[in-house]
């Protein structure tokens, strides 16, 4: 069963097939201590959970823009934080199944500009945070550069200029690592990773609401994060990047799980090698190729998941087939602050 984390407007409520009461009185349950929470306010943003790949709950709360007064709606668009590392996966196993990469091949194959110490790392280990690489956002560096980060290689000197943060084969969560996928990405298919990723993963998926929007153009239908010193959007850099900060709805989240799971993204052995335990997350689950993994008690089927968070930012992705339930939340509080949100949700549903 999932751990807990220490760390009001409704929408349509679809019941399950009959003969679940059980599951409905479950999912009602749900509803109501959501409802409380964002009354509360410790929830804002829009949930939806699906069984088989249909919705069977589906629920908004709270204001997408506290200076307009426009509310949450299901297709209101949240940014997704970290969530878009796994769009970025896909992106990258893409390509292997075009021919086009390899997950083993060295990364200086396509970033031959990379110091020679970066050049030997996988892109296998850029995918399950094993390069050793940290994080551009803790560059000195970065909050002066952030505002002509307009483009995937105008990261490449934060990245370059700052040491590696650890040694490479164990777990070390990396941004600076998706960055540079996603400039492979580029390289590996001769275009732009933002065109890629919109031909041949949101397109493929039935993705229709998701876009890397520019920080200046969000647009009415698109929440805005609000923090403790209010509205994020001066923190966040230009655009979303192949590290994360992709807007999308749950319900295009949930196409993208169901086209997953279903292999319409990719082929079923590819499928398999990036939703596999690859190295331990040091927290009692696992990674594999830009998701994490969830363990429940033995015989228990995993959860495919990730989460994104930043201030004003909430999100979180989590698939387990054998249970057949898709868990999306999308909010625009910070993580920390919707935590228990999502864990009363999977706890309920018994979702490791």
């Amino acid at each position: 069963m999932r751990r807990v984390l220490a760390l009001t407007v409704v929408a349509a409520f679809a019941l399950a097939p009959a003969g679940s009461a059980a599951r409905n009185d479950t999912l009602a349950g749900i509803a109501a201590s959501l409802k409380r929470m964002a009354a509360a306010g410790r929830f804002s943003g829009d949930v939806l959970v699906a069984k088989n790949g249909r919705p069977v709950l589906q629920r908004h709360y709270g204001l997408a823009n506290r200076a307009t007064r426009e509310p949450n709606r299901l297709g209101t668009r949240f940014n997704l934080a970290s969530v878009g590392k796994t769009l970025t996966a896909v992106a990258v196993a893409r390509l292997v199944d075009q021919g086009k990469l390899g997950f083993d091949d060295p990364i200086g194959r396509y970033l031959p500009e990379l110091p020679s110490a970066m050049r030997a790392i996988t892109v296998a280990q850029l995918l399950d945070h094993t390069s050793g690489l940290g994080d551009f956002f803790e560059s000195p560096n970065y909050q002066r550069a952030r505002p002509r980060l307009t483009s995937l290689a105008r990261y490449l000197p934060l990245i370059v200029g700052s040491p590696p943060d650890a040694q490479p084969g164990a777990f070390h969560y990396s941004n600076s690592g998706y960055i540079l996928l996603g400039l492979i990405v580029e390289r590996a298919s001769g275009g732009d990773y933002y065109a890629f990723l919109r031909r041949q993963v949101f397109a493929r998926a039935g993705m229709t609401h998701t876009a890397c929007l520019w920080r200046t153009h969000l647009g009415r239908g698109t929440a805005i994060g609000y923090g403790r010193r209010g509205s994020n959007t001066s923190e966040l850099p230009p655009r979303g990047s192949s590290a994360g900060g992709c807007y999308s709805t749950v319900g295009d989240l949930l196409a993208f799980a169901n086209a997953l799971v279903e292999h319409r993204l990719l082929s079923p052995g590819v499928t398999e090698t990036i939703t596999s335990p690859k190295v331990s997350d040091g927290h009692g689950g696992a990674y594999g190729y830009g998701f994490g993994i969830r363990f429940g008690r033995p015989g228990d089927p995993l959860t495919i998941w990730h989460n994104g968070g930043a201030p004003g930012v909430g999100a979180e992705l989590d698939v387990n087939p054998g249970l057949g339930y898709t868990v999306v939340v999308l909010s625009n509080f910070g993580y920390p602050t919707i935590a228990p949100a999502i864990d009363l949700i999977l706890n309920r549903l018994r979702i490791p």
